[in-house]
């Protein structure tokens, strides 16, 4: 009998052993919970990647709420910020107002070439914006690798095609809105036409009785109506090959060494720059650039 009940109560002590693990277990488990709760918490993940910058953060430092820790930012979706006149913007619209997808390049004069990307028109501000002028314009970039947020870029929008115009020399028209043409027997003949477009030094130009025409180019106060000249015509100029020159073998050291020392250059464009370098002759631009760079 004593070993029966030496027996029940080692199974006794036993089943309570059982359960105070079973307890501790379960306890041990609400604390893994917490743990991963607390885990999950303070970590943060973004549904992208990209690259970090302005981190706030130190080892060891108190975080507060709502406080910034940093930006990501996405290299593959990047947008450029670009404004433009009244006038340009009413260019852009569709006859029912809205804003069209015009596609965009964007170029970043670095040394030696050009990043380039390509893009479209997304949206436009709400705001003309505290004291500015014209609409602020945004181009969503489809690849743009090289750039990086805060780049000064040069924006080239391509509008919607124009009919019936002709592109001339800016000179060619006075303020009153007209042209001099050539008519019969080399007599002047003045001309109404409407300026569509400035683009740089040259206008595009619609009127009727334009199309074929001989207009003045070079005009001075003594041409007018009825003046009969003799006329020097300008041939359409073939657009020449950029100029090229041969650099000395210490030009070429110089230049190469300027290169492979420059820590803001892309890596693609700097293998670029350093092929170009590597030719006979480069680029007369290019030499201007490297110039530059050395002297600034």
């Amino acid at each position: 009998q004593q070993a029966v009940l030496a027996r029940r109560i080692a199974l006794a002590q036993a089943e309570s052993r059982v359960d105070q693990a079973t307890t501790l277990l379960a306890r041990a488990r609400i604390a893994l919970e917490a743990a991963e709760r607390d885990l999950d918490d303070m970590t943060i993940r973004a549904r992208f990647d990209g690259t970090l910058t302005g981190v706030t953060l130190v080892e060891g430092r108190l975080v507060a709420a709502n406080e910034k820790l940093a930006e990501l930012v996405d290299p593959n979706a990047l947008e450029v910020a670009f404004r433009v006149s009244t006038a340009q913007y009413v260019r852009l619209l569709d006859p029912e107002g809205d804003l069209i997808d015009a596609p965009v390049t964007v170029s970043l004069e670095v040394t030696g070439t050009d990043l380039t990307a390509s893009g479209r028109i997304s949206r436009d501000s709400g705001s003309a914006g505290e004291g500015q002028t014209g609409r602020l314009i945004y181009a969503r970039l489809d690849d743009a690798p090289g750039f990086k947020p805060g780049d000064f870029v040069t924006v080239s929008v391509e509008e919607q095609p124009l009919e019936r115009v002709v592109r001339l020399p800016s000179s060619v028209l006075d303020a009153n809105g007209s042209v001099l043409v050539l008519g019969v027997d080399d007599r002047l003949e003045t001309l109404p036409v409407q300026l569509v477009r400035r683009q740089g030094d040259e206008v595009l130009l619609r009127g009727p009785g334009l199309e074929g025409r001989e207009v003045v180019v070079g005009r001075t106060p003594l041409l007018g109506t009825g003046v009969r000249v003799r006329p020097l015509r300008v041939e359409a100029s073939v657009e020449a090959e950029p100029d090229m020159v041969e650099l000395t073998d210490e030009q070429r050291a110089r230049f190469v060494a300027q290169v492979e020392a420059s820590d803001r250059m892309p890596k693609d464009v700097k293998a670029q720059v350093l092929g170009q370098l590597n030719e006979a002759k480069i680029p007369a631009s290019l030499l201007r650039r490297l110039e530059n760079r050395a002297g600034g």
